[in-house]
């Protein structure tokens, strides 16, 4: 719809310029013949309500995998400072802060830096109750299958030493009454998992950490409601 609406805008709005400067000049419309400048603007203003309206974020949805063994990310890395504020320009909050006048975006970094470590010891815990009371509905019982697997080969996986190098809001939007906010993690960890009955490592490395990044997605009702994990993409 994106560029359906942009297409018929912008067509829209050339048509009227040029027909309404040729014909009417700067004081046509609002009783003279024609399209008039003040007709142009409010159809420009138009536009872009409808761009807005049918936006959507580049990274809203999607499940994504707790292991990081098995991807392509670098093993050496260097140990930085967490960074708790976004590098670049800072994302719109003026949806989310409608009907939450007091959201503070630093505030839900640190909220957000803390979920992070919250699921990671979770998932090596195999602690189902905790994934299922911080992340969306969807999301848990995706993760609940990936143990589930897990457990059916007898084999658990575990993530220690986690080091979280960058945490940068990239997105905040509203939606069908639900706020949305993206955050992206650059971190490090040990990623391995062992054979319960001979505590063999069968994937992954206990002594070389991995390096990922990795897009999460909050959600809330809109308010100064909780947020829950709804979504991870990987770059």
């Amino acid at each position: 719809m994106r560029g359906l609406a942009g297409g018929l805008v912008g067509g829209l709005l050339g048509s009227m310029l040029f027909s309404g400067l040729a014909n009417a000049g700067w004081g046509g419309g609002l009783g003279g013949s024609g399209i008039g400048f003040i007709e142009i603007l409010l159809f420009a203003g138009l536009g872009y309500f409808i761009y807005r309206k049918f936006r959507k974020p580049a990274v809203a949805t999607g499940f994504g995998g707790m292991q990081y063994q098995d991807t392509a990310y670098s093993s050496s890395y260097e140990r930085g400072p967490v960074v708790e504020a976004p590098a670049v320009a800072e994302p719109d909050f003026n949806s989310v802060r409608i009907m939450d006048p007091r959201f503070d975006p630093a505030g839900f970094v640190k909220s957000a830096q803390d979920t992070f470590f919250k699921v990671q010891a979770a998932w090596s815990r195999q602690d189902g109750a905790t994934l299922t009371s911080l992340c969306a509905g969807d999301l848990a019982r995706s993760w609940d299958q990936e143990l589930a697997a897990l457990a059916a080969r007898g084999q658990k996986n575990y993530m220690e030493n986690i080091a979280l190098r960058a945490t940068e809001i990239t997105e905040a939007w509203t939606e069908q009454g639900q706020d949305y906010i993206t955050v992206r993690f650059e971190a490090n960890l040990l990623d391995y998992t062992v054979d319960e009955k001979n505590g063999m490592v069968v994937a992954g490395n206990k002594s070389e950490p991995v390096e990922f990044a990795e897009y999460w997605t909050f959600a809330r009702p809109v308010g100064p409601n909780p947020w829950r994990l709804t979504a991870i993409q990987q770059p």
